[in-house]
């Protein structure tokens, strides 16, 4: 198995772990009304406890994480469905288990804890709630987690005399407690961050913004080329962590940051940010890597998915063979069209889509330029709706999973 499958495999082997130790070792018959409901609402509430700390930990935003799962996009996806279905299991825990009320901790302890698991996921659901509010409530998982570990030392559960949920159960408390408590306390002097200074702001277009950071005391952040960074911006209003692509090469003296406006705190970005206000940046993340590629590429962006090509073409010539495209809604919003064109050449060819003059760019169109695709690497950057729609193309084609590569920026 792939290095980068560990991650997902053993996140969707959990749940199932769970379900095969309780079908196989389940607690002895002890008499009590309600046995069978007592033991699928106690198998339910333990897996949902196990997912609950698989999301703990894949927040902690540990390095090591990012190669089991092939990049930190990939940790949060999975971060994010492991908190859904472990909600889902807990509604189911809530429904199934007998409520007796004979346990004077443990039903509110109890109640607390789906309450409040509850608030957070409907706090989820509001589109328009801000990304600063959205974090900071996020933050409360780990509360209600600890809530939860009250309520099953407080209640007369079954799983006690069943050794293997039970040993599974603990050590699940155990790692997401200890991931909560890394992610609290010791997370912010570990992770790779450096104190820089906004140099400039560049107002490219109504809607984007390039942003020059000078590194403060000399000491310049290490990343690869295509990789993003966590940024918070010392200014009132703008102090919210956001990960945005480096569009600069890793040999430059300044990181260069390319941000469009797709929302309140990217257009505060573009409309208030002033020259001279401090930066702390950490990275960087990510693993869209065309070095990792073969020696025949497609590279292929979405409007403001240009800028890891932009990293990868300022950081020098290299000798594999691309087909660059860039597809973008209307001509003026090719901003880096003179650059890009620029670095065209024997190993580079570059082909800009309009796509409301042209039509939406596909794989086929993509293959029909460039020919035949055996022995081809992928690399997609861009909308969701975009990329997906052209893996899936690609695949029709021919080419294999392994070799198309994309980033998900949903999670940002």
């Amino acid at each position: 198995m792939r290095r980068d499958r560990i991650g997902p495999a053993v996140t969707a082997a959990l749940p199932l772990l769970s379900g095969a130790l309780w079908a196989g070792f389940p607690p002895p018959d002890d008499g009590r009304p309600g046995y069978a409901r007592q033991v699928v609402g106690e198998a339910l509430g333990s897996t949902a406890a196990l997912l609950f700390a698989a999301a703990l930990v894949l927040a902690t935003r540990a390095r090591w994480l990012e190669g089991l799962f092939g990049g930190l996009d990939r940790v949060y996806r999975a971060h994010r469905r492991a908190g859904q279905c472990g909600f889902a299991l807990l509604a189911g825990h809530v429904a199934a288990v007998p409520w007796t009320g004979s346990s004077p901790g443990g039903t509110p302890s109890g109640l607390l804890a789906g309450a409040g698991f509850l608030v957070l996921v409907l706090l989820c659901a509001i589109p328009t709630l801000r990304y600063g509010a959205w974090r900071r409530s996020h933050r409360l998982v780990g509360v209600f987690f600890v809530v939860s570990l009250a309520h099953a030392l407080l209640v007369d559960s079954l799983v006690d005399t069943a050794p293997g949920p039970f040993l599974l159960q603990w050590a699940a408390y155990g790692a997401g407690i200890a991931a909560y408590a890394y992610t609290l306390l010791v997370a912010r002097f570990v992770r790779p961050r450096r104190s820089y200074l906004v140099r400039a702001v560049r107002r490219l277009d109504p809607a984007t913004v390039e942003v020059v950071l000078a590194p403060r005391l000399r000491r310049r952040l290490s990343f690869r080329p295509g990789q993003f960074v966590f940024v918070t911006l010392h200014q009132r209003g703008l102090r919210e962590p956001h990960p945005f692509t480096v569009s600069s090469a890793p040999s430059e003296d300044v990181l260069r940051l390319t941000i469009r406006s797709a929302g309140r705190f990217t257009s505060r970005v573009h409309g208030e940010l002033e020259p001279g206000r401090r930066a702390t940046v950490e990275g960087g993340y990510g693993m869209l890597d065309h070095t990792r590629g073969r020696s025949r590429q497609v590279w292929v962006a979405g409007g403001i998915g240009i800028t890891p090509f932009l990293s990868w073409l300022r950081s020098g010539p290299g000798d594999r063979s691309v087909d660059l495209f860039h597809a973008v809604s209307r001509p003026e919003d090719a901003l880096f069209r003179d650059e890009i064109e620029g670095h065209a050449g024997e190993h580079l060819r570059v082909h800009h889509v309009v796509t409301s003059a042209s039509g939406r760019l596909t794989a086929e169109r993509i293959a029909a330029v460039v020919g035949p695709l055996d022995g081809v690497d992928v690399f997609l950057c861009g909308p969701e709706p975009m990329t997906a729609s052209l893996a899936a193309g690609f695949r029709r084609l021919g080419v294999p999973a392994t070799a198309i590569h994309r980033e998900l920026a949903t999670f940002r």
